[in-house]
């Protein structure tokens, strides 16, 4: 006597659909889960924060804002904000000379404290242990090298970063830390 296959149809295949419905789920969360921090990571008013490397012999930074215009110098007495007005000075046998930053030049005097002085002067009085980190801003590219050439002038050790236009940047230095 011949036996009879018993097997239904549904017992030859499983179903998929609960499997693929958890796998969606799962999905969707982490969907939301990366968007969401992408939208406080980037959203209004985040802000960038440096952390330098703490190296035996590191340099502490100083942190400096250029937009092109304007300086920002953040300090351990708080944000200073300095203008630069690009006005050169040059010794000559016959006396000094002013160049301004359209290329005209004038017998002077003497050349007149700039803005810019305390921080350069307090750069230069501490370059064993600190040196400049500027976070240089788009609409401070076009004219970025001749703002660091004042500190390269005078041997300052210094390092640069581009940063967004609108973006608050600030250092993030161990306590303790002399700025």
């Amino acid at each position: 006597m011949a036996s009879a296959d018993t097997r239904s149809a549904e017992q030859d295949h499983f179903d998929l659909l609960p499997f693929i419905a958890i796998m969606m789920c799962l999905l969707g969360t982490l969907l939301l889960v990366t968007m969401s921090m992408a939208a406080i990571n980037v959203g209004a008013g985040a802000g960038e924060g440096w952390v330098p490397a703490q190296d035996a012999g590191a340099k502490t930074p100083v942190l400096i804002e250029w937009d092109g215009r304007y300086a920002l110098w953040h300090s351990d007495r708080g944000t200073q904000s300095i203008e630069e007005d690009f006005t050169q000075y040059v010794n000559t046998a016959s006396g000094w000379i002013r160049i301004l930053p359209i290329g005209t030049a004038m017998k002077v005097s003497g050349p007149r404290p700039s803005p810019f002085d305390p921080l350069i002067d307090y750069l230069d009085a501490h370059r064993k242990t600190h040196y400049a980190l500027i976070a240089v801003r788009p609409s401070g590219f076009h004219n970025f090298r001749r703002f660091a050439s004042r500190f390269e002038n005078r041997q300052i050790d210094l390092g640069s970063e581009p940063v967004d236009q609108g973006k608050p940047v600030h250092l993030m230095l161990p306590p303790g830390t002399p700025q």
